[in-house]
């Protein structure tokens, strides 16, 4: 609750602060990398990479630490996210890019490992590098991310397997037991990542498809919320429309544009005449 609190203190800020007739880069770039960290704590991932991309991506000729900060967490988030470094727009700063990657060596070294898919090789770039994202306070970012890498190798598992003994799907991805195995797998239940239930006597894992039948009160909800949030879209954009269609400047170059293109038409029948 706390978090929220300062979540909506600061989205109460500017994003720019007036300084001598000029805008303040700092003031933009502590907004978005302190929002990104919120939504990072809150565990809302795509909103804090979207914070951390607008810090890394603001026009630059130089590279300022925040942005550095930001790129850091940028890729562990996206790793987390999407299991890979995700690429940066093509607007992007060149001398951002030259900058950035050569100081997140770790962090590229570890996005390495990740995309071999083998959770030794991670946690061995990760212990290797440990001072390093302690430095940086990324250590707890870091253990997500071998998390997460341990979660996408479940779910692959899901996608070959209909049944699986803990022990053995501890093996298959390399976690140190079973009782770690049922672990991961109760909080994917929890979380809607799979589709799965235990047999505590046998030890085994039986992979089922989503089970939702959209007829409960809670899915109704939601997809009512849903409905009205395209509602709301469509006559966004038929107020959109209107404005356009009764604006005198569109009107004239739309005019405009037809005018010449009826004089082209009239030029090139009167060439086919001519022949």
């Amino acid at each position: 609750m706390k978090t929220l609190g300062v979540l909506n203190q600061i989205t109460q800020l500017r994003y720019f602060n007036m300084k001598a007739g000029k805008f303040d880069a700092k003031a933009l770039l502590g907004y978005c990398y302190y929002g990104g960290m919120i939504y990072t704590a809150l565990k809302k991932f795509e909103k804090a990479l979207y914070f951390y991309e607008v810090a890394v991506t603001c026009p630059a000729v130089d590279v300022s630490h925040i942005m550095l900060e930001a790129y850091k967490k940028f890729i562990l988030v996206s790793l987390i996210l999407h299991g890979k470094i995700i690429d940066l727009p093509k607007y992007t700063s060149h001398v951002v890019m030259r900058f950035l990657k050569p100081l997140s060596a770790a962090y590229h070294e570890l996005a390495a490992s990740y995309s071999c898919n083998n959770p030794s090789e991670v946690r061995t770039v990760a212990t290797k590098n440990e001072e390093t994202f302690r430095t940086d306070n990324n250590v707890g970012l870091v253990k997500q991310v071998v998390s997460s890498l341990y979660k996408k190798n479940i779910l692959r598992l899901t996608k070959t397997f209909l049944t699986l003994s803990l022990s053995d799907m501890a093996n298959r991805v390399q976690l140190s037991s079973p009782r770690e195995a049922e672990q991961y797998i109760l909080n994917m239940i929890e979380d809607g990542d799979i589709y799965a239930s235990i047999n505590q006597r046998d030890g085994m894992v039986s992979f089922h498809h989503n089970s939702e039948k959209y007829n409960n009160p809670k899915m109704l909800k939601k997809l009512d919320s849903e409905m009205r949030l395209f509602q709301h879209l469509d006559e966004k954009l038929q107020h959109m429309d209107r404005e356009l269609a009764t604006n005198p400047q569109f009107v004239q170059k739309t005019m405009g544009a037809h005018c010449e293109e009826d004089v082209g038409i009239g030029r090139m029948r009167g060439g086919e005449g001519l022949m």
